[in-house]
């Protein structure tokens, strides 16, 4: 086999050309990184708040549709009251009673939920990070990811500050985390205020938390009884998964990108070594006389075009970390692009699939050159 020594000195030797590659396959690793983190983290938050203990009552026309689901609230709070199987806490029932709409600020849409003193039973996952949550008319809390959700600078979202929803000023009193979940892309309102500002006299859902999993079917059978209500339950997983299909193309789309991305990064590698060969053809056909095998000159060059990839995988990793969290919007919410294990192990892995098939073909080219021709540097 080659001596590393004298693969490391190949690649000092063509310097200008191999800092290039190295910033071609960083350029690739940052890429794939953040197409993995945007699929992985789109099909989290749709998932993450999901629980086997949480069941929704939806109208019985809006199939898994919150925005779309209408109940008079009448009929919620009867549903909340009545329907079976749902913990109560310190004698308060696990029921939500909630309104969803798409508000608009501007030319921005943001997430508005009307909610009740019941939600925090259902809603384990808020933490409230900063001041506290809506208590006093028109007041809301804002999600992690709320700002960005909306296209609005984060410090216009701070605490104190006003916030004009549906034709309406609402004092900003609260910001609350819910990491890997849905709900930090949304604003948090007193379901009276929505009500009144949106001038619906309905409601979107009715949110429980159940006792036992398995007391999911008797509430299911009480929302078909009660043909009056006009609700029907289904369970938060059933809906969160309807949304991560729904999502899936996207997910999917971000993860092809990323192969794509792998596909550029090799022909980068083969490009520049196809013209190390050209230019060594004397000399690999040298190293092939003095008694090395035509695989170990091929495995050299590969392993030289695995170095530079490995390399460009390092500085992209470094890059990516530099960068930090990073927020971003989709058509249903906000997530935070962030350079997990996870994310730095498939960008390194992608850096080294592009040095591997980048190297081959032309290390494959270099010792299928006769050895005579190659000596008279005839490629």
């Amino acid at each position: 086999m080659l001596p590393l020594s004298y693969l490391l000195r190949n690649l000092l030797r063509r310097g200008a050309r191999t800092a290039v590659t190295i910033g071609g396959i960083a350029a690739t690793t940052m890429l794939v990184i953040a197409m993995h983190s945007f699929a992985e983290g789109m099909t989290h938050a749709a998932t993450g708040n999901a629980h086997d203990d949480t069941a929704l009552l939806l109208g019985s026309s809006a199939e898994v549709d919150l925005v779309r689901s209408v109940i008079p609230r009448g009929s919620a709070e009867v549903a909340a009251a009545s329907a079976p199987g749902v913990l109560t806490i310190e004698g308060q029932r696990a029921a939500s009673v909630e309104l969803h709409i798409a508000t608009r600020d501007g030319d921005q849409v943001g997430l508005l939920r009307g909610i009740t003193p019941a939600a925090y039973l259902v809603h384990t996952a808020i933490t409230v990070v900063e001041g506290h949550e809506p208590r006093r008319d028109f007041e809301i809390m804002v999600g992690a990811l709320a700002a960005t959700r909306m296209g609005r600078d984060p410090a216009d979202l701070a605490v104190g500050k006003t916030l004009r929803l549906e034709r309406r000023d609402f004092q900003i009193v609260g910001h609350f985390a819910a990491p890997g979940t849905v709900y930090e892309a949304e604003i948090w309102a007193r379901l009276p205020d929505v009500m009144l500002a949106t001038k619906r006299e309905d409601v979107s859902c009715v949110v429980v938390r159940l006792e036992d999993p398995a007391k999911f079917p008797a509430l299911s059978l009480f929302a078909g009884r009660r043909l009056d209500l006009e609700i029907t339950a289904i369970p938060e997983r059933e809906l969160m998964q309807s949304l991560a299909g729904s999502l899936s193309p996207i997910a999917a789309l971000a993860r092809w990108m990323a192969v794509m991305a792998v596909i550029a990064g090799a022909f980068a590698c083969a490009n520049t070594m196809f013209a190390a060969v050209l230019a060594r053809t004397r000399e690999l056909a040298t190293l092939r006389a003095l008694g090395y095998s035509p695989a170990a000159v091929a495995i050299g060059l590969i392993e030289e075009s695995a170095l530079v990839a490995f390399a460009g995988g390092a500085v992209g990793i470094l890059l990516a970390l530099a960068i930090g969290e990073v927020s971003l919007r989709y058509p249903m919410g906000a997530l935070l692009l962030q350079a997990d294990a996870s994310s730095r192990a498939l960008g390194l892995g992608a850096a080294l699939a592009s040095g591997l098939l980048g190297g081959i073909v032309p290390a494959v080219r270099a010792v299928r050159i006769p050895l005579v021709e190659a000596i008279a540097g005839r490629t």
